[in-house]
């Protein structure tokens, strides 16, 4: 009997499962928390650095379609334009991906040599500049070879140091863009020292090159080396 008993109950709860008996409409003010949430954390994620809706709905299709198609091209041109990351800031990681790449690399280095008279020479034919090459052993910063890499769209020189046991990478290429900006090929700019990923950088630029070192040394000292390859690039 008391099997059969629990039989007829079963069978009860499953009828009433599918006949929606015990279905419970949830109340309206769940949906609206849930739907707010959810609203919060998409734009949490993916941030959307414009609010289309208000923009294209109160654009003026002056003259008819054309011109507001023209205006709306316009408008987005402009927008992506300001929303465009600096370019040092692309420069600046591309140094960092080519130092790690070298680190991790079988062949850090495609010239091993403390001579500068060596290191110098060996990049003839293989780049379209001469890179100024300087040994600042004295100040403890010794050279101990070079290679060629590929940054900011072309092939550049990179000389490579030593600071105790951490390698320092000195990249050195011409100042392009300095020209555009009407910056005559005498001129310098102040060291900026910069830190990302671990790593401590410094960047000037001098006598119409642009000079990139970045090291995992500790920024005083990436600081003091910069210091002394722009003094014996003066002399």
């Amino acid at each position: 009997m008391e099997t059969r008993s629990n039989l007829s109950s079963d069978v009860t709860l499953a009828e009433k499962l599918r006949d929606g008996s015990l279905y419970e409409r949830a109340p309206e003010s769940l949906r609206s928390q849930v739907q707010a949430r959810l609203k919060a954390e998409t734009a949490r994620k993916s941030p959307s650095p414009w609010n289309w809706s208000w923009r294209m709905s109160g654009l003026p299709f002056i003259g008819g379609g054309v011109a507001g198609i023209g205006l709306c091209s316009l408008v987005f041109m402009t927008l992506l334009w300001t929303q465009q990351p600096p370019r040092g800031g692309d420069l600046q990681q591309e140094i960092v991906s080519s130092h790690v790449r070298a680190l991790i690399s079988e062949r850090p280095m495609d010239v091993l040599s403390s001579d500068q008279h060596t290191v110098k020479p060996w990049f003839n034919g293989r780049i379209d500049y001469a890179p100024p090459v300087v040994d600042p052993q004295a100040q403890g910063f010794p050279l101990v070879g070079g290679r060629l890499d590929y940054v900011d769209h072309r092939p550049v020189a990179v000389m490579i140091y030593r600071y105790l046991k951490h390698p320092i990478d000195l990249y050195v290429f011409p100042d392009d863009h300095g020209k555009s900006d009407g910056k005559t090929a005498s001129s310098s700019t102040p060291l900026t020292t910069q830190s990302t990923d671990g790593y401590s950088l410094v960047e000037w630029r001098q006598d119409g090159m642009v000079y990139w070192a970045i090291s995992d040394a500790s920024p005083v000292y990436i600081k003091r080396f910069a210091e002394a390859i722009r003094a014996g690039t003066r002399q």
